[in-house]
């Protein structure tokens, strides 16, 4: 074999194992990518929270059961709030927030009544009450007027703001997977709303209490 051809052996050898090893890191860069891919999708799982998760969980009538039950006592509780806030909060913009809160959300759980009285859920509220699922969001709404009902003027202020916010994020989590997993238009139509008005709500709650 002359020194041309060993040469081109070679340098053949030298192509062909730069190949592999270019196809090996670009493999391997992948599954790192892709990987981190996934983690990242798990960490977002994970920081979703347990409102979301639970309610996430349902479909059909389940979620639309649960979703009004849970949604009337959550409503409640933030009438309540809103109803201290009228008569001690400090400041008037959040009195005028307040009372915009008592008006919506009260029209809301009438038309929620309403809708489980028409498809058969039993009724979750007043003295015929029968689905006792959303008591624990009863009590957690009940927790958050409690912090406030002795507090007037920017201590109050700053209890509320803290306290809505959070009720709100709540009820958004609650919303969310409605578009998918409601079965009644009309519990996707108000989810919708409520996310679209609570989300705005909470943004100018952000900004006051800077």
């Amino acid at each position: 074999m002359n020194q041309k051809s060993i040469v081109a052996i070679i340098v053949a050898f030298v192509v062909i194992a730069g190949g592999a090893a270019f196809a090996l890191t670009r493999n391997n860069k992948s599954d790192t990518d892709m990987n981190g891919m996934n983690h990242g999708n798990q960490t977002m799982q994970d920081q979703e929270s347990s409102t979301y998760k639970q309610y996430a969980a349902l479909e059909g009538e389940d979620y639309d059961r649960m979703f009004l039950a849970g949604m009337i006592a959550h409503h409640q509780g933030a009438v309540d709030m809103a109803n201290l806030a009228l008569k001690q909060a400090g400041r008037e913009e959040l009195k005028t927030m307040a009372q915009n809160i008592v008006s919506a959300q009260n029209k809301e759980i009438a038309e929620m009544t309403a809708w489980q009285s028409s498809w058969g859920y039993p009724a979750s509220t007043g003295g015929n009450m029968m689905d006792h699922s959303a008591m624990g969001m009863e009590n957690d709404m009940a927790g958050m007027t409690n912090e406030l009902k002795d507090l007037s003027g920017n201590a109050f202020d700053k209890k509320f703001l803290e306290l809505m916010t959070r009720h709100h994020q709540s009820a958004i989590d609650m919303s969310r997977p409605a578009a998918k997993n409601a079965q009644h238009q009309e519990v996707k139509t108000l989810a919708q709303a409520i996310i679209d008005a609570q989300t705005k709500e909470i943004k100018q709650m952000q900004t006051w209490a800077n």
